[in-house]
């Protein structure tokens, strides 16, 4: 039983970082984001009150736009160690609906592009790419996956994924290496003169990064490759710096999205 209360503190401690790091929204704003969970489930989660099932994690994760799939694996842990729990509060875990993937086409073409693009970051290009659905039709965008607090109205944006130095790669000290993420503009307005930030000068554990690295101009429907150049610091240990796409002001455009971060252990 105290392994069992142990394993639920510390997800439900995974969750309140996974919250914090969007700007810990309300859970009354997590639940309207989410539409099918309670704002008291959403806090009985974080609080650790009881070991939640997936339908409640899904929906928090949901509400943090954070990557499903990851989480998931998270929650088998966590809930293999709670196996003789009963739990007899929560629902029936339901059937998960499939993640949503990244199409093949997309998927080969980051691929190859990260071999090259550490040579065309070097000459300030920006990668862009038509998103499309499997038989090639230019997908809609989605207005719905806007959020309210948006700061232009229809505006949206999603995370598709890591191309190079994926979460816990190892990198040597001082070494020079090209962060590149995958985003998506899933909204209806066109992005121009569009940057990511740091949310705090070289994160945590001292990466040398620029003040801000452009996004280039993206229409609705189209996918990005945005590259960051990073020094790794003179000491071994972690290293994680948080972004958030900014105008020329420095204004969020989504103040309270998850912001895309690397993370890379310094050897």
């Amino acid at each position: 039983m105290e392994d069992q209360r142990a394993a639920t503190a510390k997800f439900a401690e995974q969750l309140r970082e996974l919250r914090a790091g969007v700007g810990n929204p309300s859970f009354r704003t997590m639940a309207g984001r989410s539409g099918r969970i309670s704002h008291t489930t959403l806090h009985e989660a974080a609080a650790g009150t009881r070991f939640p099932s997936w339908e409640t994690t899904r929906e928090f994760v949901r509400a943090c736009e954070a990557d499903e799939t990851r989480w998931r694996q998270l929650w088998d842990d966590a809930q293999q160690r709670n196996e003789d729990d009963p739990a007899p509060q929560e629902a029936a875990v339901p059937t998960v609906p499939a993640v949503r993937r990244t199409p093949r086409r997309f998927r080969w073409i980051a691929a190859g592009a990260a071999a090259v693009v550490t040579a065309l970051a070097a000459v300030g290009v920006v990668v862009r790419f038509r998103v499309s659905s499997a038989d090639g039709a230019v997908a809609a965008p989605s207005p719905s996956a806007s959020f309210s607090d948006s700061l232009i109205p229809g505006d949206s944006s999603r995370f598709v994924g890591d191309v190079t130095f994926p979460d816990g790669a190892k990198v040597k000290v001082n070494q020079r290496f090209d962060k590149v993420w995958a985003l998506a503009n899933v909204g209806t307005v066109a992005w121009h003169k569009r940057f990511l930030a740091p949310t705090s000068p070289n994160g945590e554990g001292g990466c040398q990064v620029p003040d801000r690295v452009p996004i280039g101009d993206t229409p609705p429907g189209d996918q990005v490759m945005i590259t960051v150049p990073v020094v790794a610091p003179s000491s071994p240990g972690k290293c994680m710096v948080s972004w958030k796409m900014v105008d020329e002001n420095g204004q969020p455009f989504f103040p309270s999205r998850r912001p895309v971060y690397f993370l890379v252990n310094v050897i």
